[in-house]
């Protein structure tokens, strides 16, 4: 027991330690009530909670190359983000993620993904100093490694993560509700900068409102507050490809 303490809070251990401390202090308050559950979710592209898509079509198009949406009929998800920040910051924090969210973590509220990434890296830290590190005299050599040890062991927790996490992901998808309504060509108003792989959008439906996934293959262009169109859903993405408005209108 005194060889378990020494590890977890001596260097590098003792980093992990104090991230676990964190997440068990918030996973806590979140079942006390005191923090919302959806606070930091919606970061990865897939975000949490739901989203909805009909693809019946209406003959809708504009002038610029991008074509008319058709007539068709077919149903599939979105992902609606809660939680989504607001301006610069939820800009910063989206990029910092987007790696993350090409690595299979996508689609998985915010919070599950660092609980279990920092879970993973803490073990995979202990059990390194456990069996390596503590070989090593004390010194500048050691301090390296411990270095060394935190990085590599947040490296492979990563792929230890996008496992652990894949039925959680494949249930969160299962619990998506049926279509209600179609989304394509309807308007919608940019509420983080958007990109090829992040971007959210505020759409105005008669109630509470939806809070969509968008993305836009030319890269960075609209900021919050631009009004744009959905002009196609990306099924793999859980997202809706968008242009602008006037762009739209043929403006």
């Amino acid at each position: 027991m005194i060889e378990f303490l020494q590890i977890v809070f001596a260097f590098p251990t003792a980093f992990y330690t104090v991230l676990l401390g964190v997440v068990i202090g918030y996973w806590l308050l979140s079942a006390l009530g005191l923090v919302g559950m959806d606070a930091a979710d919606g970061l990865f592209g897939g975000g949490h909670g739901h989203g909805h898509f009909g693809g019946d079509g209406h003959g809708l198009g504009h002038g610029h190359g991008h074509g008319g949406l058709g007539h068709g009929h077919g149903h599939a998800l979105g992902d609606v983000a809660h939680g989504q920040g607001h301006g610069d910051a939820a800009h910063h924090h989206q990029s910092v993620f987007d790696p993350l969210m090409r690595l299979g973590l996508g689609g998985i509220p915010v919070t599950v993904v660092l609980s279990t990434l920092i879970a993973s890296g803490w073990a995979l830290s202990f059990f390194a100093d456990l069996l390596l590190l503590r070989l090593l005299p004390e010194g500048p050599l050691r301090t390296v490694a411990s270095v060394g040890v935190i990085i590599v062991a947040f490296i492979v927790s990563i792929p230890v993560a996008a496992l652990a996490l894949r039925p959680v992901r494949k249930l969160l998808r299962k619990m998506q509700p049926e279509p209600p309504r179609p989304l394509l060509g309807q308007t919608a108003t940019v509420r983080s900068p958007v990109n090829r792989v992040t971007g959210t959008a505020a759409l105005e439906d008669g109630g509470a409102g939806l809070i969509l996934q968008i993305r836009d293959d030319k890269g960075p262009g609209y900021q919050r507050g631009d009004r744009v169109v959905l002009i196609e859903y990306i099924a793999e993405q859980n997202a809706y490809r968008v242009v602008s408005e006037d762009e739209f209108r043929g403006a």
